[in-house]
This record gives structure tokens, sequence and C-alpha cells, in this order.
């Protein structure tokens, strides 16, 4: 039961973290092509967020219930760490990453590529911090 926990556990975290490494690329490139590619921009923004929500929620659960499983007083203090950045990169995402997306849409909605441009800059930098944040949960987590 624990193994397979596990697996799922790193299955969530890795599609958590790389789901979002093609994304700033995607931004920069349909906003530099115009109105046909930032409109399909706007359909893969939604299912990203869908997709990071769902498996950040995978991850924290499946990682909630190993913890559970193996004894809350015996997890090692890496995990409680790791646990923080984890939580810290989602205040991030619900804090400053969803009030850029939403002026990345109604910039890409209004065709002000100006705007989507700068949306798009502030939405990669965020992802950036949430990448490194998680990254810092894995290392507390391994080590």
């Amino acid at each position: 039961m624990i193994v397979t926990l596990e697996i799922a556990h790193i299955a969530f975290a890795a599609a958590w973290f790389g789901h979002k490494l093609l994304i700033p690329g995607d931004i920069r490139r349909a906003v530099h092509i115009g109105s046909t590619e930032s409109d399909g921009l706007l359909g893969r923004m939604k299912r990203a967020e869908r997709f990071g929500i769902l498996t950040g929620l995978g991850t924290l659960l499946s990682g909630g219930a190993l913890m559970w499983l193996v004894g809350i007083d015996t997890v090692d203090v890496g995990v409680w760490v790791g646990l923080g950045l984890v939580l810290a990169a989602l205040v991030v995402g619900a804090i400053t990453g969803r009030p850029a997306s939403r002026r990345l849409r109604d910039a890409v909605t209004r065709g002000d590529r100006v705007e989507a441009t700068i949306a798009g800059g502030q939405i990669s930098r965020i992802l950036g911090l949430e990448s490194l944040l998680w990254l810092g949960a894995l290392t507390a987590m391994v080590v």
C-alpha cells in the first residue's frame, strides 16, 4: 500500500512540476503570432490551470496520506520543510498567478498584445518561482 501511494505521490508531483515547463514559451509564441494563435492559447491555459490544480491537490493528498500511514510523529523534518514549500507554491499561484492569468485572458480577448506580453511575462516569472519552490520541496524531502 505504501509503495503504491509513494508511486502515485511521485507521479502527481512530477506532473505538477512538468506541466508548467512549456507554458512560458507557449505564451510568448502565441502573443507574438497574434489573434488566431492567441485564441488557442486561452484554451490551453485553461486546461493547464485545471491540470495544475488537479496534480497539486493529488500531490498534497497523496503526501498527506503517506504521512498518516507512516505515522505523523515519525515524519522527517525535511518532509515538513517540503510541505511548507509546497504550500508556499500553492499560495503564490493562488494570490499572484490567478490575477496574472486573468489579465492575460482579458488582454488576449481585447487583442491588446502589449498588455498580453506584460501579463505573459508576469505568469512566466510566477511559474519560475513556483518551480523554484517545488525544487526546494523536492530537495528537502529527498535529503
